[in-house]
């Protein structure tokens, strides 16, 4: 409890003084996936929210969104639907992907193979900013039936990154004092 209330809880406050959404499940393990914005602890992004903020980042020079649900499913499905190769090699096609997605055509303006931007690296304010705690992932198969990651942080419904928040203590204090003295 104290490793909430001395360290998860005062990051949440902060990340929310700093404009980002703040889905404040408490210290407990969660039971309900709504809450975080999922119908299932299996689902690792905020499909929601991806369709939402990619759809309002891409428009027309006209101001309309272009974006079809088709296309929004296939641009989530690029990102994680990756073949089962290594870790380093999956988070470079993302990284990629983040940096320069296409779809076969704008249905409103005809251009074919147009960019879409997942991330609006230009004018971040249009992106959605959302951190969760107690994030609970179901891992059927795995040695755990789930994960709790204490914090994490969206950027557009994306998973992009982890915190595991741990309290101070006599014993982790003593240690880093210990190794920074000697």
């Amino acid at each position: 409890m104290s490793e909430y209330a001395f360290v998860e809880k005062p990051f949440l406050n902060q990340l929310d003084a700093l404009g980002w959404m703040v889905i404040d499940q408490g210290p407990g393990i969660p039971t309900d996936p709504t809450k975080s914005l999922r119908t299932s602890f299996r689902e690792v992004t905020l499909r929601g929210e991806f369709n939402q903020a990619v759809r309002a980042i891409n428009k027309t020079d006209d101001g309309r969104p272009w974006l079809t649900d088709k296309q929004l499913d296939d641009l989530h499905d690029d990102l994680f639907g990756l073949p089962a190769r290594g870790l380093v090699e999956n988070n470079e096609a993302v990284l990629k992907l983040l940096f320069r997605s296409q779809v076969d055509a704008n249905e409103l303006t005809g251009e074919q193979y147009p960019n879409v931007k997942l991330i609006d690296f230009e004018r971040p304010e249009r992106n959605r900013f959302v951190a969760i705690n107690q994030f609970r992932i179901d891992t059927p198969g795995a040695t755990k039936g789930f994960i709790i990651p204490d914090i994490v942080l969206f950027v557009n419904g994306l998973p992009l990154v982890v915190i595991e928040c741990k309290e101070a203590n006599a014993f982790t204090s003593n240690q880093c004092s210990r190794r920074f003295n000697s």
